[in-house]
């Protein structure tokens, strides 16, 4: 596993850029992702006007209505895809694993293999909807699941850990001091956060972190 420490939002925004390679990326919800969303958008633009292919699906989804505030893919559409000239993935938003495992068999035609996928973590290490402590976290072989997560609001559907360990390039992103007790679990070889599990072993596994998050690796 590959870690990247830089120093802000900003930076970790132009490098994570880097790891935006098509066609098909996956890409997690969150504050963190809607402030990524902005700072790739003058980049994706310019990708999509040159005629560049780029499929862009959702790493998990909260079970609400597109225009709910909650939504991931509302604020990806919004923040990202729209203005990019992507509109028509508004289509691309689902909310059971019925309707992703649908849309992946229509977009990818054969095997699904993501060349990126951009993860999120919280505190407690979980990542995508795969939270500490569920049943699922056994399952291997699923490209998708329905979950309830102890979160607000607590059913979703999620990528399994199949794609997300098969994907080309897996790219975990955490920022800010409260992550850095779970990064150093991560580093330290917890297996046991779902965050761990899929970064485990996976052959081009990167960790973009800024220093806040980095905490005592930069002292």
């Amino acid at each position: 596993m590959k870690v990247v420490v830089v120093d802000s939002l900003a930076d970790v925004a132009k490098k994570s850029l880097e790891y935006v390679k098509g066609p098909n990326i996956a890409v997690s919800g969150g504050t963190t992702f809607a402030a990524l969303f902005r700072y790739w958008l003058s980049d994706v633009k310019q990708r999509v006007e040159s005629g560049e292919p780029l499929n862009f699906f959702v790493v998990d989804e909260r079970k609400v209505p597109f225009d709910d505030p909650q939504c991931n893919w509302k604020v990806c559409y919004e923040e990202l895809l729209l203005p990019a000239g992507l509109e028509t993935q508004k289509n691309h938003y689902v909310t059971t694993a019925q309707e992703y495992a649908n849309l992946l068999a229509n977009e990818f035609h054969g095997p699904v293999l993501f060349d990126s996928i951009f993860l999120g973590m919280g505190e407690d290490g979980h990542t995508a909807s795969l939270f500490p402590g569920g049943d699922y976290l056994a399952d291997r072989e699923s490209l998708v699941l329905d979950v309830v997560g102890p979160k607000t609001p607590p059913q979703r559907v999620t990528l399994g850990f199949k794609p997300l360990r098969e994907s080309k390039t897996l790219i975990a992103i955490a920022l800010g001091a409260s992550k850095t007790p779970v990064i150093k679990r991560i580093l330290e070889g917890d297996r046991t956060l779902p965050i761990s599990m899929a970064l485990a072993d996976h052959p081009n596994a990167v960790l973009l972190l800024d220093r806040a998050a980095a905490g005592e690796l930069e002292q």
